[in-house]
C-alpha cells in the first residue's frame, strides 16, 4: 500500500470518527425546557363529543338556571330570542363543555367532593348536556384552585376530580344575561355610511336650556360646507360645529356599547331605582325617518382617586336605549351627552360664508369711529375673487388672507346674557351675491371681552383685542401690506 493511500485512510477515519462523536453528543444532549413543554401535553381528554354535536345545554349556577339550544342559526337563548346575543361566547361556552380538556388529576375517587365544591347537590355550577344524537352528559364545576389559574371539575358520573383553565369554564359562573351582547348599536363602517341627521335634542337637569341639533348641508352650495360639520347647532344659540369635536356627539348613538346588562325586561320600579322614570339626560335624534333615543339615569359608578375612594366624577351611568327593553350601565366616555358643554363641540369659525359667494363686507367701529366697505366679486366656478376696499382695487391672495382673519373670530365662549345696547362697539356686516349673510355685533360687557350677537341673537364672547387687531389688519392691508405683514394672533 503507498504511502499517499495510507495518509488518505487516516484522514478519513479520523472524519468518520468526528462525526460519530458529534452524532452522540447531539442524541444525549438534554432538551431545552421550553421543547420539552411544547413535545408534552400532559392535559387530560374528558369529553370530545365535538362542539356542533350539542343540541342544547343547561348553566346551573347560583344565578339561576337557563338553558342555551344549538339551532340553524348557531348558540341562542330562545327567552332572549328579541336581544342581540354574544354568539361568539355562547359557541365557546359549547365547545369548552364538549371538548373538555382537564389540567391534572387532582384526586382518584374523591371521598369529600365538597371540599372541592363539587358535592352532588350543591356544585359551584353545572352543565347538563344533550347531544343531537340523544346521549347525554354532565358536568360539574367547583371553586378556584389554589394556583390561581384553574378551578376544580368532574363529570357527574365518576368522583375523580380534576383542573380546568379559569377561562374555559367562567362561562358555567355566568348569568344568563351574560351572554346578551352588550353592543346596542351597530358601528359605522365603510359599508355602512352615516346616515344624515335631521335633528337631535339634548335635554339635561343641570342646564337650563336644551341643546339642539340639525342638517344645515342644504344650505350651503356644494364644497361650502368643508369649512364645517353639516350639522349646526341650533339652540341654545346658533352655531357651527368643529367636524372633529363634535363626531362623538352627533355620531355616538351607532356603534354604542354598554358596560353591562343591569335589567332585562325592567318594571316601572326599576326605572325609578335606577333614575330612568326621570332621566337626568336624554337623547334624541331623527336620522332619515329613523328616531333613535337614549336615556341616561343616575350614576352607576364614579372616578376613584389615587387611593381607591369614589370621587365626584362619573365613570359609568345607568342607560336605557329605547327599543331595546334592558337597563344597561355604559362608561362616562360612551354617553358624553351626560357632560359635554356647547363650546366643547363648536368650530372656531363663527361664519362659514364662501369666499367666492360674497357680495361686500361693512366693517364698523364705534368707540375709535371708523368705517371700512369691501365690495367684492367672487366666481365660484372659477374660484376667483376680485374688489375693492374703500373705492381701492386689493390683492385678491392678500384678501384672503384678511378674509381668513374675519372667518377665524374666536368662539371663546358661549354667551348668552343680556348686552347693554348702548355698549357696542363694533359690528361687521357680511353679505353673499345670493342676499343671504351674517351679521356680528360686539358689545363691551367689562373685563377686556366683548359680548357677540350673532344675526340677532347674544351668542358668544371673546377677547376685546381680536377687533384691535383686525382693525390694525384692515389699515394695513388699505396701505398695501402683503400676506406675510398681517397679524393672524390677536
Amino acid at each position: 500500500m503507498s504511502k499517499r493511500v495510507r495518509n488518505l485512510l487516516v484522514i478519513g477515519l479520523f472524519i468518520l470518527s468526528m462525526a460519530i462523536v458529534l452524532l452522540v453528543l447531539i442524541l444525549t444532549q438534554p432538551k431545552d425546557e421550553a421543547e420539552e413543554d411544547v413535545a408534552t401535553d400532559t392535559t387530560v381528554v374528558l369529553t370530545n363529543y365535538g362542539r356542533d354535536n350539542v343540541a342544547n345545554m343547561t348553566i346551573t349556577n347560583e344565578n339561576g338556571s337557563f338553558t342555551v339550544r344549538n339551532g340553524v342559526q348557531g348558540f341562542t337563548i330562545d327567552e332572549y330570542a328579541e336581544f342581540r346575543l354574544n354568539s361568539t361566547t355562547l359557541a365557546a361556552a359549547g365547545r369548552c363543555v364538549a371538548e373538555l380538556k382537564a389540567q391534572a388529576l387532582v384526586e382518584e375517587n374523591a371521598q369529600d367532593l365538597g371540599k372541592y365544591g363539587l358535592a352532588e347537590d350543591s356544585p359551584k355550577a353545572r352543565c347538563d348536556v344533550v347531544l343531537k344524537d340523544g346521549r347525554e352528559f354532565s358536568v360539574f364545576y367547583g371553586i378556584d384552585a389554589p394556583d390561581g389559574k384553574t378551578r376544580y371539575v368532574r363529570l357527574a358520573d365518576s368522583n375523580d376530580v380534576y383542573t380546568v383553565l379559569l377561562n374555559s369554564s367562567g362561562y358555567f359562573y355566568n348569568r344568563e344575561d351574560d351572554f346578551i351582547s352588550l353592543a346596542v348599536t351597530d358601528e359605522l363602517t365603510n359599508n355602512n355610511t352615516a346616515p344624515v341627521i335631521d335633528y337631535m335634542t339634548v335635554t339635561r337637569k343641570d342646564l337650563d336650556y336644551d341643546i339642539k341639533f340639525e342638517d344645515d348641508s342644504k344650505n350651503y352650495a356644494e364644497g361650502e360646507v368643508s369649512l364645517a360639520s353639516s350639522q349646526v347647532m341650533i339652540a341654545p344659540i346658533y352655531a357651527h360645529l368643529d367636524i372633529s369635536n363634535s363626531n362623538a356627539i352627533m355620531y355616538g348613538l351607532w356603534g354604542l356599547t354598554a358596560s353591562d346588562v343591569i335589567k332585562v325586561h325592567p318594571t316601572e320600579e326599576d326605572f325609578k331605582e335606577y333614575g330612568l322614570d326621570d332621566p337626568f339626560c336624554t337623547v334624541d335624534l331623527d336620522a332619515e325617518l329613523v328616531n333613535y333615543h337614549l336615556d341616561i339615569g343616575n350614576v352607576s359608578k364614579y372616578e376613584p382617586d389615587e387611593n381607591g375612594e369614589p370621587t365626584a366624577t362619573p365613570a359609568e351611568y345607568y342607560c336605557y336605549f329605547n327599543g331595546i327593553d334592558i337597563i344597561y350601565t355604559f362608561a362616562a366616555s360612551e354617553v358624553p351627552w351626560a357632560s359635554f358643554m356647547p363650546i366643547d363641540i363648536l368650530t372656531s369659525l363663527m361664519t362659514g360664508n364662501y369666499i367666492y359667494a360674497l357680495d361686500y363686507i361693512d366693517v364698523e367701529y364705534f368707540d375709535d369711529p371708523a368705517l371700512y366697505h369691501f365690495d367684492i366679486t367672487g366666481d365660484i366656478d372659477e374660484q376667483t375673487v376680485a374688489g375693492t376696499v374703500d373705492g381701492s382695487a386689493f390683492d385678491p391672495e392678500t384678501f384672503k388672507i384678511l378674509y381668513q382673519y374675519i372667518l377665524k373670530c374666536p368662539i371663546d365662549d358661549v354667551y348668552m346674557d343680556e348686552v347693554d345696547e348702548n355698549a357696542l362697539v363694533a359690528r361687521i356686516e357680511i353679505h353673499r351675491a345670493d342676499g343671504d349673510g351674517d351679521l356680528l355685533e360686539f358689545y363691551d360687557i367689562g373685563s377686556n371681552r366683548v359680548g357677540i350677537k350673532f344675526n340677532g341673537t347674544v351668542s358668544f364672547s371673546q377677547p376685546r383685542n381680536y377687533l384691535n387687531v383686525l382693525k390694525k389688519n384692515i389699515e394695513d392691508f388699505k396701505n398695501g401690506a402683503g400676506a406675510d405683514e398681517l397679524q393672524e394672533i390677536w
